[in-house]
């Protein structure tokens, strides 16, 4: 079974929760392959990026979310449901036209090459929503790999990649997710492969002992990058 560990939302006010749990889940866990998944287009100061870009030459993989991370209140019903079991306000895509998604993930991918990363070659749209895009489209943009809610593409090749979530911030949605991720995780087994996204509350909230149970059945960790 391989294990594929993402750390979301990573932004300028939430950074030093972002170290404490690479550092908790490696101690602990022993976690030696971690994502974490950037927001690029907030207020980032330069001392902020100087530690993004020392985590990355430190082996831990940075990948791109979305710009801003939050939708606009213009929502289809789709995006209403969506919402209310996954994304809450963070499927920035599903607002979009194809044109304003393809822009925003260019737009992403030049602020790591301006800051002067390690080009990412990993995009993640907030909540895993892609939006009004033509896949077909995938292999004219900048990353060689994108994840969705039900798998990732990489190099436009897609695979199909259980998930598993602790985001649960009411009753109903660790109700939702604790099913979600039992069905998932089985999944994983048949496959030999489960993705694990962690996002920085999750420690404090309903599903926090479940993120336990879960990573201490981990051993062998993956990138995304290293699947063919």
């Amino acid at each position: 079974m391989k294990y594929y560990i993402s750390i979301h939302d990573v932004m300028p006010n939430n950074l030093d929760s972002i170290e404490h749990i690479i550092n908790k889940i490696n101690k602990k866990y022993n976690v030696n392959k971690i994502c974490l998944l950037v927001v690029p287009g907030l207020n980032w100061e330069k001392k902020q990026i100087s530690i993004l870009k020392k985590i990355q030459k430190n082996g831990i993989e940075i990948a791109a979310h979305g710009w801003i991370h939050k939708a606009s209140n213009k929502k289809s019903l789709y995006h209403l449901i969506h919402s209310l079991f996954i994304s809450k306000n963070a499927a920035e895509h599903l607002t979009k036209s194809q044109f304003s998604v393809l822009k925003l993930i260019c737009q992403s991918h030049k602020w790591f090459i301006r800051n002067n990363f390690i080009e990412p070659t990993l995009y993640v749209p907030p909540a895993w929503a892609l939006g009004n895009i033509k896949l077909s489209y995938l292999k004219k943009l900048p990353f060689n790999n994108y994840e969705c809610t039900t798998g990732v593409y990489i190099k436009n090749k897609y695979r199909f990649l259980p998930l598993i979530g602790f985001e649960a911030t009411s009753h109903f949605r660790a109700f939702f997710l604790r099913i979600f991720n039992f069905i998932n995780f089985q999944l994983g087994k048949l496959l030999g492969i489960i993705r694990i996204s962690i996002h920085p509350n999750d420690f404090n909230l309903y599903l926090a002992d479940d993120i336990d149970q879960y990573l201490r059945k981990c051993k062998n960790f993956i990138l995304l990058n290293e699947l063919s």
